[in-house]
């Protein structure tokens, strides 16, 4: 249903959640800078009657957009020093692009004003693709659709590096339905949604990123993730070693299966890692069911995760304190991270949490009744998940909480192949876990 009035829903980490954002009528910004020939008189020699492998160089002041309109799939596009002020779209191409560094090479968008204003966006068919994906958004703008590089549907592998990405309404690095996705060696700041996401993709490789979160004006709100894998079956996901602070999520999985997580460092987010499966799928195909499991996650550093949220399909979950969470998935392995100083931290006159906190939680929850699409298969308890010498300290209320019913509430009882032995941990829920 339409939305008149300026109050729109973006994506929070369950699903859509309410947010007041203003769209400023009279902020006439242009989503590129105006175009610029591609150096070195095209590709650099040309492409010799050949298909890819060419390269373009993009110098200071010149358009990324306009060297990707000019590259073939397999092309590698890199970028000098500078501040491209730029959201990029790369429409059924796959291509590396390479900065001179992050920090050094930084695609931008204009900074928001302190009421959440946004300038507004030229669009494209990867704004518009998302913008038609999203059920819950705003149909009469694409403004807060705006991802500084976004792959979609790329018919060959991607490679990103050696760039930051700043201030994206939307995400920083994103990718829908790629085969290949290798994005490392890459930072990113502030952005709305994901700081490096991929959605319906496989083969994919986040590695060696760093992500922070900008909390933005409605409430304790700092971008749904700094990792995000989504929808996504037989992925073959390694998200290795990347540092994410300061957003609602960390590393945040959902509805994926096969991978690993491992050797990533996450503090000052409202929950560390969060591996989740409610079997109903986002963006960008909404008809197609994953059920999330078959990960390993291990040799993680999860450090006072103790942000509040306020998350959930409906907006009904309040978050704060989680180092870990292994939410109605299976086949998970949890094993060798470093879990501590995660507790709830509410700030005042907000609302008591309501999803367990403390060091690792295992939770089989219900979504809450008319929040699933129609049709969408109930996920299952979360079951067959090992936990197996962990380091857990000073975690509040507990190191280990394991899932129980409560009557009145959406939490449900384990599935079968519950293993949680040799951890360093002091208190669980129930009690003797750590025995």
């Amino acid at each position: 249903m339409r939305n008149t009035s300026k109050a729109r829903k973006v994506r929070g980490p369950w699903g859509a959640r309410s947010r007041a954002v203003v769209v400023a009528a009279g902020l006439m910004l242009a989503a590129l800078p105006a175009s610029a020939a591609v150096a070195g008189g095209g590709h650099g020699g040309g492409h010799g009657g050949g298909h890819g492998g060419a390269t373009l160089t993009v110098h200071r002041g010149e358009s990324i957009q306009a060297a990707v309109n000019a590259a073939r799939s397999g092309d590698t596009i890199r970028i000098e020093a500078g501040d491209y002020r730029e959201a990029v779209c790369v429409d059924h191409k796959g291509l590396t692009i390479v900065g001179a560094g992050a920090g050094r090479t930084t695609i931008s968008w204009p900074r928001w004003n302190s009421i959440g204003e946004l300038p507004t966006a030229t669009p494209t068919p990867c704004w518009a693709a998302q913008e038609a994906a999203d059920a819950e958004d705003d149909p009469t703008t694409s403004n807060d659709d705006v991802s500084g590089l976004f792959f979609l549907y790329p018919d060959s592998p991607v490679s990103v590096s050696g760039l930051t990405t700043k201030n994206h309404p939307a995400s920083g690095i994103a990718a829908w339905g790629a085969n290949g996705y290798d994005v490392h060696d890459t930072a990113g700041l502030g952005h709305e949604r994901y700081g490096v996401m991929a959605a319906a993709s496989r083969n994919i490789s986040i590695a060696n990123n760093y992500e922070k979160g900008v909390e933005r004006p409605a409430p304790f709100y700092g971008g749904t993730g700094g990792v995000g894998l989504g929808d996504s079956d037989a992925a073959a996901a390694d998200i290795i070693g990347n540092y994410v602070e300061g957003y609602n999520l960390g590393v945040f999985v959902r509805e994926s299966r096969g991978g690993k997580i491992s050797g990533n460092t996450v503090t000052g987010n409202c929950v560390g890692i969060l591996f989740f499966d409610d079997s109903a799928t986002e963006v960008p195909d909404t008809s197609h069911y994953v059920e999330g499991g078959d990960f390993t996650i291990s040799n993680n550093t999860s450090i006072a995760n103790n942000r509040y949220c306020i998350a959930g399909r409906d907006g009904s979950q309040l978050v704060s304190g989680v180092g870990m969470s292994i939410t109605n998935a299976d086949h998970v392995k949890v094993v060798g991270n470093t879990i501590k100083g995660n507790h709830p931290v509410i700030p005042l006159g907000a609302a008591p949490i309501n999803y367990p906190a403390g060091g690792l939680s295992l939770v089989s929850f219900a979504p809450p009744p008319g929040t699933s699409p129609a049709g969408a298969p109930d996920p299952g308890l979360v079951r067959n998940i090992k936990v197996v010498g962990n380091y857990f300290a000073d975690n509040q209320p507990v190191d280990i909480w394991v899932t129980r019913p409560i009557p009145g509430t959406l939490l449900q009882g384990t599935g079968p192949g519950i293993i949680i032995r040799d951890n360093h941990c002091t208190t669980s829920d129930p009690a003797g876990l750590c025995g």
